[in-house]
């Protein structure tokens, strides 16, 4: 990965947290059954999305080569009770975890990794994963 390439994934993630906190505030809908049905589901989903992957960048960042196993954050969203949970705490959780996220742009080496459910990954490469990931959801609402 190039420094333009590792800036532009940042560029990203500020676009993502921009237009999050742009949205409108909705209430948890018990109908929408899927991200593009339903905002608050949308945010929900990036939230755990985000939580997850930054347990294992926190420690590719810490540890030499870890084996790091989590949940998929679609059933981190759901042991979670996420659909649930009011719109202003995911907001706020969102919003501190991407604070943390960006403050890696200039600080940490991006080809530091480990293996995430058995499979080799890097911060380099979640970082992507988690641009990538939030660009599809995003653009689904326009």
């Amino acid at each position: 990965m190039l420094r333009e390439d590792w800036n532009a994934l940042f560029e990203s993630l500020e676009k993502t947290r921009d237009i999050v906190s742009g949205w409108e505030a909705m209430p948890p809908d018990e109908k929408a059954t899927r991200c593009e049905h339903s905002r608050h589901r949308t945010l929900a989903h990036l939230r755990a999305c985000q939580e997850q992957w930054m347990v294992v960048v926190d420690e590719f960042l810490s540890r030499n080569n870890p084996n790091v196993t989590i949940l998929h954050p679609w059933r981190k969203f759901d042991q979670g009770g996420y659909g649930e949970i009011p719109w202003e705490e995911h907001l706020t959780r969102f919003l501190a975890d991407r604070d943390r996220w960006l403050a890696w742009k200039d600080s940490v080496d991006w080809n530091r990794g480990g293996k995430m459910n058995r499979k080799p990954d890097t911060v380099g490469g979640l970082t992507q994963r988690l641009a990538n990931h939030e660009a599809y959801h995003i653009n689904l609402f326009g």
